[in-house]
């Protein structure tokens, strides 16, 4: 066998238990978080969680604010699943970007950590918005092809959506807005990709669909948004 390709087959097992090992810490975090709020865990708590040594953590992490941001991700993902599998029944592109545009601004409302840290590494790196676009683009293609949406660029369109989501979460946070503001954005987007003003606010008039799953949250839930 090759030195390369021996090299290969130990280098994978090895990147499949470092995998493994941040996927502990992170899940620890995730649940601390959800029971105590961010504030009141520690990192020696993550570790005896996740159950390796206080010294593993920091093999992945050099901070807990890195590990909130992480946390932040794995919650927009999985945010993002649950709004896909409960849209999975809806086939109209406008009605699931309604949906998915209100459901994001809302758990601004619900959990403010998690909004201020998905902004934070959203403005730093392109990664969280490139994993999350993937849906996005399906609704804005669908859109399209059925003539629901009217765009010229799609890339321009997907700053648009994502763009206008943040700019809604980031209102939220600082206190401008409230869970009202949820519908507000969601009818200025589809009116920008669009749908006439009495379209847009028959959509997000509509009731949305049961969370399938709780997917957690960071903020404390005594302080957290009902």
């Amino acid at each position: 066998m090759a030195k390369s390709a021996q090299a290969a087959v130990k280098t994978r097992p090895a990147s499949r238990v470092r995998a493994r090992t941040k996927a502990l810490l992170l899940d620890a975090a995730l649940r601390l978080f959800a029971r105590q709020g961010v504030g009141a865990t520690a990192i020696h708590e993550i570790t005896a969680e996740a159950g390796v040594a206080n010294g593993t953590f920091y093999n992945y992490f050099r901070t807990k604010e890195e590990v909130v941001e992480a946390a932040s991700l794995r919650l927009a993902e999985l945010l993002q699943a649950e709004i896909t599998a409960g849209s999975a029944g809806v086939t109209d592109a406008a009605e699931r970007m309604a949906i998915a545009t209100r459901r994001f601004v809302l758990q601004a409302v619900r959990d403010p950590i998690w909004a201020a840290a998905l902004i934070r590494v959203s403005t730093s790196s392109s990664e969280p918005l490139r994993r999350m676009a993937s849906p996005v683009l399906h609704d804005l293609r669908l859109g399209r092809r059925r003539g629901r949406f009217t765009y010229r660029d799609e890339t321009a369109a997907l700053d648009l959506v994502t763009g206008t989501v943040l700019a809604g979460m980031r209102s939220v946070l600082e206190g401008r807005a409230g869970e009202e503001h949820a519908a507000l954005i969601a009818g200025l987007l589809l009116r920008g990709l669009g749908l006439s003003a009495s379209e847009a606010d028959e959509q997000v008039r509509r009731p949305l669909p049961l969370p399938l799953t709780h997917s957690g949250r960071l903020s404390p839930r005594s302080h957290a948004a009902n």
